[in-house]
């Protein structure tokens, strides 16, 4: 079931719909759940950073248990064209709700980054000053005047995981699960993704099929920053981080032997 909320009009549907009108040249996509302490402070950030850009920041919320379906059906009727609250109802998955948010987008380029300030939203016109010369600009951790800002196991962890998730998908880019990126969206549409996900392992398959469509790919240096506000959705354990790398691994190579 959805539900979204936008100029200060409902439109409820079992299925997926394009309820908004119009073009953009700008869509920012939010999944959230339990985001609360972030939500209108991020979306605040993103509207003075896209000044330049006719956008909209469409908040794709997966039924949370706080107040953030509440907060952003606020921004969403005061902001009138440019939030839009997209509820989804016994519907659940980070990357399932960020393409319900691109399928519903008016942006001739979309911005796909999390809600709780880990991608800084200065970053964004950043990305955005090259999309109209490449297919995908990535933000990323592992560049030149990059960075992590992190708990050292999540640090070493990420940095390890990357470089074998690279060599295994024999792929350039060194930053291959930021989830932080500017798309041209007629690009994405065109990419055909087999696997569900779990955490943001998708960002594997994404530069993986990007890269056989042979898509531009340009990476633009930002520093992460472990979440600000609100619980993070998993623990900081060692086993955890083991777990977590064995299946970015196993998923790894699913993507290069079985697509």
């Amino acid at each position: 079931m959805y539900k979204c909320v936008s100029k200060g009009k409902i439109h409820e549907s079992e299925k997926i719909e394009q309820f908004l009108k119009g073009k953009k040249q700008v869509s920012v996509i939010l999944p959230t759940y339990n985001e609360e302490g972030n939500i209108k402070r991020l979306v605040d950030a993103l509207k003075h950073n896209l000044k330049k850009y006719d956008y909209e920041i469409i908040v794709v919320d997966d039924n949370s248990k706080d107040k953030t379906p509440s907060i952003i059906n606020d921004l969403a009727r005061k902001e009138k064209d440019r939030v839009v609250a997209l509820h989804r109802y016994g519907i659940k998955g980070i990357f399932s709700a960020i393409q319900d948010g691109i399928r519903i987008s008016r942006g001739e380029f979309v911005v796909i980054m999390d809600a709780d300030f880990s991608h800084p939203p200065h970053i964004v016109p950043k990305l955005l000053v090259h999309i109209k010369d490449y297919d995908i600009v990535s933000g990323s951790r592992f560049i030149k005047g990059s960075g992590i800002e992190a708990p050292f196991m999540r640090k070493a962890t990420t940095k390890a995981l990357n470089t074998v998730v690279r060599i295994i998908l024999g792929l350039k880019p060194r930053d291959l699960t930021g989830g932080f990126h500017a798309i041209k969206k007629e690009k994405f549409q065109q990419l055909r993704f087999k696997y569900k996900t779990i955490f943001g392992e998708f960002d594997m398959e994404l530069f993986y099929l990007a890269n056989r469509a042979n898509f531009r790919i340009k990476e633009v240096p930002f520093t992460y920053n472990y979440r600000e506000e609100g619980a993070s959705k998993s623990s900081d354990s060692f086993l955890h981080y083991v777990g977590y790398g064995m299946h970015y691994l196993k998923r790894a190579v699913q993507i290069r032997l079985f697509r």
